[in-house]
This record gives structure tokens, sequence and C-alpha cells, in this order.
């Protein structure tokens, strides 16, 4: 009879971490965490208590986390007993593994493994997106077949081909399982320690990373935590303005939405954010504008006098939400005005249209026609 694993998740998600009580300290060794895991292979076995031992930079915060640990790597407990120490990062991201030299991960007949095999089990082990996690062990055991070609666990018959590629060769249970060591309940257990110790300085230097595991890590605990008091503001518009993911400037700019109490501050800070970020990125900050049900004539007036600093679709963009406003003033009309004489036409022709839309002043109206008669051809 197979034991059931359908129910890892329910126990993962009971297992976070009230560990951190459990800190140890010892003069001149790294500190140690007593945490509770539950085995992949066997989560109806109960919880174990297991040791984290956290290396610490040098101001103090985790760097890294490792565990030394034993299991089974198949349901039927004919395969060797792992012996593994696993390492992660401070964000509980899966650095690598070593063994005993006397004591390897072995594929089918206890064949040891390659170099190759470790080389594919670390870079499956730090896939998290990876389709192990979705899968039970018990997918890796099907019906034999005849064809041996098919068999490429020395246990469990045919492996699915859908999972096969996900796999090292001849060892399907071994990377199942270490797959969930890697990457399963002990990954919010190892985040929370480090949350417990953050401090204003390792905050910053995670939204100043130009790794996006970092940034993540930074702007997911400013939004989830009360940091007002450590003035993180600059340092958020700072990766607002650098950021390379859609994701992380949305995070950013909830965050900011709520920490910067003056409007017009906020608002002037992001139009000159605007200017500044990536080109895939800023209309986020114009949809942010057109949000907003009561936004100030003022933010319309300065938004319009950077179009002479960001591409075409960024004035496009700017200029229709405009229109969705009903917004025109002296200032709009000067600065629009003035993009009729962009060295890019598409701006100068789209900066047309709009003023054309517009009840202008005589000397805006004298401007557009002079434009108009021009460029009549290009029009």
């Amino acid at each position: 009879m197979l034991k059931s694993t359908t129910f890892l998740s329910s126990l993962f998600a009971v297992v976070v971490v009230a560990a951190v009580a459990g800190r140890i300290e010892a003069d001149g060794q790294p500190t140690r965490f007593r945490i509770e895991l539950a085995d992949p292979v066997a989560p109806e076995d109960g919880i174990n208590e297991y040791f984290v031992v956290a290396k610490h930079d040098e101001r103090g915060m985790p760097s890294g986390y490792r565990l030394s640990f034993h299991t089974n790597v198949c349901i039927d407990e004919q395969c060797r007993m792992v012996h593994v120490t696993m390492y992660w990062d401070a964000l509980g991201f899966y650095q690598r593994l070593e063994y005993p030299p006397d004591l390897p991960l072995t594929r089918r007949e206890h064949d040891p493994f390659t170099a190759e095999d470790y080389a594919k089990l670390d870079r499956i082990l730090m896939d998290r997106d990876s389709i192990l996690a979705s899968y039970p062990l018990e997918i890796l055991v099907a019906p034999p077949v005849e064809n041996d070609e098919l068999d490429i666990d020395g246990w469990s018959g045919a492996t699915p081909q859908t999972i096969r590629d996900a796999v090292v060769d001849d060892a399907a249970y071994t990377t199942w399982t270490m797959w969930h060591w890697a990457n399963g309940q002990i990954v919010p257990q190892l985040r929370a320690l480090t949350e417990a110790r953050m401090s204003p300085d390792y905050l910053r230097r995670l939204l100043h990373s130009e790794d996006r595991h970092e940034m993540d890590f930074a702007l997911r605990y400013l939004n989830e935590h009360d940091c007002r008091q450590w003035s993180m503001t600059d340092d958020v518009f700072d990766l607002l303005e650098r950021s390379s993911e859609r994701e992380h400037v949305i995070m950013a700019l909830n965050w900011l939405s709520e920490a910067v109490e003056d409007q017009q501050q906020l608002h002037d800070r992001l139009i000159r954010a605007f200017v500044r970020m990536s080109s895939n990125h800023s209309p986020l900050v114009l949809e942010y504008f057109g949000n907003a049900a009561d936004l100030p004539e003022e933010t319309l007036d300065k938004l319009t006098a950077v179009l002479d600093e960001v591409p075409y679709f960024q004035v496009h963009l700017t200029l229709r939400l405009l229109a969705s406003k009903s917004y025109f003033s002296e200032r709009v009309e000067a600065n629009v005005a003035a993009l009729l004489e962009h060295e890019n036409f598409f701006i100068a022709r789209r900066a047309s249209q709009h003023l054309a839309e517009q009840a202008l002043s005589d000397a805006g109206q004298k401007r557009l026609e002079a434009f108009r008669k021009q460029h009549r051809d290009r029009l």
C-alpha cells in the first residue's frame, strides 16, 4: 500500500515560523535555530525537530542557512538512505547540497551519481517553478511496461513522460524528494527567520540590490510591515526608477501611495520617476494617476512639463490621460504646444492632434495653424 502524500501542502502551511523562538546562541559559533518539518516522503509520520544553522554577514544579518538531514528517497524503503547537507541563501532559495564522500547519491541499482547528474539535480532544485511541486510522489509509480527505455527509475516502473525531463535519469524518487526538501515547507520558515532579524540597514541593502529576489523580498516586507519609522521612501523611489520587474513597480507604487502623506509631494516624485523609468514600466505611473478620483490639476500641469523628455508612447498616453480627465489649462497648452517643435515628428504630430481638439488661446491657435500649414503633406 502506497503512503499518501496528497496532504503535503496542508502540513507545510502548519509549520510556519514559530521556530524563531528556538534560537540557540553560542559564543563564536553560527546561530542555530530549531525548526519543525515533516518528511516529504512520509508526512503522515508527523513533525520532526531539526536544527538550521545560520551564517551571518558583518552586520549580524543571516546571509544563508544550512541543514543536515537524512531521509529515504522512495516510498517502499528499498532505496539507500540519503545523507546530505543543503544550503539556502538568506531568502530561502536553494543554493547547493553536499554529501559524505562515502555516501553519494545513487541512481538505479545504487550506481553513484555522476558529475553531470549532480549538475542536473542542482538545476532542478534551483527551479522554484518545477512541475515536481504539483505532482505527488505516487505519480512516479506506474504499471510496469515492457519498453525498457521508459523505465527510468529503479523502483517505480515507467516514470510519466511529462516529468521525465524534470528529474535525473534513473533517479526520479531522489529528485522528487530532494526538490521538496529544498523548496517545500522549510522555505517560509527560513524567510521568516530572516524577517525576524530585519534591520533598517539590511532592508535598505535589499532595496538597492540588483538581485530581483532580494528586491522582491524587501518590497513584500515593506508592504506587510509598518516600516514608516525607517524612512525608506527615497530607497523605494530609487528601486521604482531602475526596476525591470513589473510586479516590483506595482508593489513600490502601492507602498509609496501609503507611505508618503503629502499627496502633491508624492505626485512630484512620481513625475520625476516617470521620466527616468524604463519605458516598459513608466506607463504604470500614468495608470496610477488615471485611477485617482481627485487628481490635482497641478499634477496634470507638471506632468505635461516633462513630455519633451519621454518617448512617443508616453506622450500619447499622457495626452490620452488629459482627455480622459477633460482637463486643459494655459500651462498644458504651453507645454503641449512646445512639442510642435520636437525633433521627433511623430511626437509633434501627436501634439498637434491634441491641440486641435482644444479651445486654444489666439497665440496657441496661430502656432498650431502654422505647424499644420508647414507639415500639411505629413499630417
